[in-house]
Order: structure tokens, then sequence, then C-alpha cells
């Protein structure tokens, strides 16, 4: 059994391996990227959990703007994290508010001010899609509020999920940049299966364009492609929508062509964070296989087949949890990690479940916000035993409370970075 200090040192470690702002220094100092920026001015953006660190990362800019989730709305500030030139701005998330709109217009202020012969380095990390945005239409930030809740209840994939948001959306598919007279060079740290840079954050500084540089792109079409695929995926999950959605996606395609000559470059693939804990632990004499595939699917059939393994493993991904109407408290990491603790149960083996980013699922009224939890052998008995049916929790996403009650999860706090859910498992 792999005991709750040991598995939290080997998080900890991973984390710092995975340092957002060295990815980024690394990769502006390859030479192709090296080469687009000696002696251009420099102005930036930076989207998503790990904006600060890559923005830290990536130097003195002439003007750039750090959009990373908080709860104040305070306007751009100073952060003496940052380097010169650069300010912090808080955004919401999981969720779009009114705050997404400022965001984006701040963004477009800044991209849309660089000049031809500049270079925006863009740096787009998970949770860039609720930071900013703005629609399409007269769909209301409430409306696509209501169809991305109902995508997550239903279980869609974050591709999936990606995909609605960018069709219903000004900022996603390169929204944010695409009237940009610069060069743009997108850095993203991914927290999806596949890497996907059109698919991380919503893709905010990339589009179609990127497939053929200099060359005249029909965006229109491809936008209308992806409103076609955004309606085959509502209507695979029977979810009914607003008639400002149905007018998005069944409009006429935009008459919208462009030409750009934008890099894109993904600095840390999804499993950076997996490979890093497993050498963490084999640097500890913990000889534990690191599972290739990722996590996907129901999350009680992933903590199935975890379970099934009797070796230490290290495994990583982004499993689905289907909420119910009465759903309580919890993430899927603690979802995961109460039905490990379930299949456990009764011996000496032990996991720890947690989000790289350090928060699972929505924040606590009452409590601090959790990375996810450690469970062992004993802790579904002891849920019992502190007059909380653990079954019951299961059945209506209820594990925070749960594994709270009998001090189970796991609180670290923000990471700075974002690379889908760790399970250790020994």
């Amino acid at each position: 059994m792999i005991d709750r200090a040991l598995a939290l040192e080997v998080f900890a470690e991973a984390v710092a391996a995975c340092d957002p702002a060295a990815r980024v220094r690394e990769a502006l100092a390859e030479p192709q990227i090296a080469e687009r920026i000696a002696g251009a001015k420099r102005f930036g953006v930076a989207i998503g959990k790990a904006a600060i660190s890559m923005a830290s990362g990536a130097g003195r800019v002439e003007q750039g703007i750090a959009i990373v989730p908080g709860a104040a709305d305070e306007g751009p500030t100073v952060d003496q994290a940052l380097p010169p030139g650069w300010q912090r701005l808080l955004g919401p998330h999981p969720e779009i508010d009114a705050r997404s709109r400022a965001a984006l217009e701040v963004a477009w202020m800044i991209v849309d001010g660089a000049q031809r012969g500049d270079v925006v380095i863009a740096l787009v990390s998970g949770g860039a899609s609720a930071l900013v945005e703005a629609t399409r239409g007269t769909v209301t930030f409430e409306e696509l509020r209501t169809v991305t809740r109902a995508l997550v209840a239903a279980g869609a994939p974050i591709a999936e999920l990606n995909t609605v948001r960018a069709a219903l959306s000004q900022a996603k598919a390169g929204g944010v940049i695409q009237n940009s007279p610069a060069t743009v060079i997108t850095l993203a740290i991914s927290d999806v299966i596949g890497d996907d840079i059109q698919v991380i954050g919503s893709g905010p500084t990339v589009g179609p364009w990127l497939d053929t540089p200099n060359e005249v792109v029909d965006v229109g079409m491809a936008n209308l492609a992806r409103r076609s695929q955004a309606a085959e995926i509502l209507g695979r999950y029977g979810l009914s929508v607003p008639r400002s959605v149905s007018a998005v996606l069944a409009g006429p395609p935009e008459d919208l062509k462009i030409a750009r000559d934008d890099l894109a470059r993904v600095v840390a693939p999804m499993q950076a964070f997996s490979r890093a804990a497993a050498a963490a632990l084999a640097e500890r004499g913990v000889d534990a296989h690191r599972i290739i595939a990722p996590l996907s699917g129901d999350v009680g059939i992933a903590a199935v087949r975890l379970a099934a393994h009797t070796d230490a493993i290290v495994a990583w991904g982004e499993p689905t949890l289907r909420l119910p109407p009465d759903h309580g408290e919890g993430g899927r990491a603690q979802q995961l990690a109460l039905e490990l603790a379930r299949l456990l149960a009764g011996s000496e083996r032990s996991a720890l479940v947690v989000g790289s980013d350090g928060i699972d699922g929505p924040a606590p009224m009452d409590r601090p916000a959790p990375a996810g939890a450690f469970i062992d052998g004993r802790t579904w008995d002891a849920i019992a035993r502190a007059g909380i049916d653990p079954n019951a929790a299961l059945a209506h996403c209820n594990a925070g409370p749960a594994l709270a009650a009998v001090g189970a999860l796991v609180i670290t706090g923000a990471t700075g970075i974002n690379h889908a859910d760790l399970v250790i498992l020994g």
C-alpha cells in the first residue's frame, strides 16, 4: 500500500516537474520560433489556469494580459509574479459570466492593437473556455450556460463540449486573434485527450488557417461545419435548446475569408503529469506501472478497470460523470475515489485520485475546494460508521461530504497547471 504522505509528496513533485514557465521558455528558444520573434515587438495574451506561470516564462512584452480564474472583479492589475508589460485579470470558472465578455474585450484590444511585423505570444491552458466569451446571434450567456450544463450533466466529453461552445462563440476557434494584423504564436498546455490544440480551451487563438499558412481560408465554411457538428452532438444527447441556439446552428455561412501566417505548439501534453508522477515514484523505489491509455468513459466503469490491477499503477485522464437531477457535492475525482473505496474495501490497497489543477468540481459552500481524495481499504466502512450511507452518496454524486466526514479529502489549492486527473493506486 502507498501511504498518503508518499502519494502527496509525489503529487507535489509532479507539479514542480510540469512547471509551465519552463515549458514556455523552452518553446520560445526553439529556432523556428526564436527566428519569428527576433527583433519584433512582443505582445501577450495568456488565458487559463496556468496563465500566470506561462506569462512568467514568456518574459517582457509591450503589453500583455494574463486572464486567470478568480472570485473578485477588479479589472486589470499589476502582479509581481509577472514580467514587465503584463497585467493580471481575474475571470470566472467553470461557468461564464459578464467578466468573460469584459476579459475578451481586453484581449481584443491588445491583439488588435499589435501591428503588422509585431508578434502576439498567445498562451492557452485548461479553463480558458469560461474566461473569455462573447456569444453569436441572440444567444444569451444564460442560454449558453444552460446548454453547457446540460452537456456536462449528460456526460459529454470535453472535445464535444468545446465543439458546441465554439459553434456558439465569437471567442473560440481563433476568435480572439483572427482580426489581429500581427503574427500570433500560440503555445498551449494540454488538458484534453489527444492534445488537439484546437480543442484546448476551445482554441481561442487557433483557427482553420493553421494548416495552410499565408493561404486564403474560407473560415465561414469552417464555422458552418462546426455548427453542423454541434447540432449533431446536441441531437445525439437528446437535448432541447433555446430558439436562439437553434437559429445560430442553422444559420448560413458567413462571408469570412482569412489568410494568416501563425504558428502553434502544444508545449506540454496531457500525459506530462502522469509521467512525472511515475518518475517520482520510481525515484522512491516504487515500481508503478504507468497506464498509457487515458481514463475515459463512465467514472464507475473506470473505477472497475483500475481496481482490477493488482500491481501499483499510475493512471491519468478525465472519465465522465453523469449527474442526476438531485446530485450533491463533489467532482469527478471525488466520485472516482469513492467508487474505488467501495471496490477496495477490506483490502490493503490505497489510491490517491486528484485533479492536477488542484480543484475538483464546484467549490463547496462551507469548506475549502478539494483537489480530490486519498482512500484505502478502510475508507468505505469508516464512512458508514460516520452515519453516512456511502452507496447513497455514490448514487446521488454526493461524494464530497462522505469523504470529508472521514478526512479523506485532499486540499492542495490551485497548482497553476492543468493536465487532467491523476490516479496513484497501490
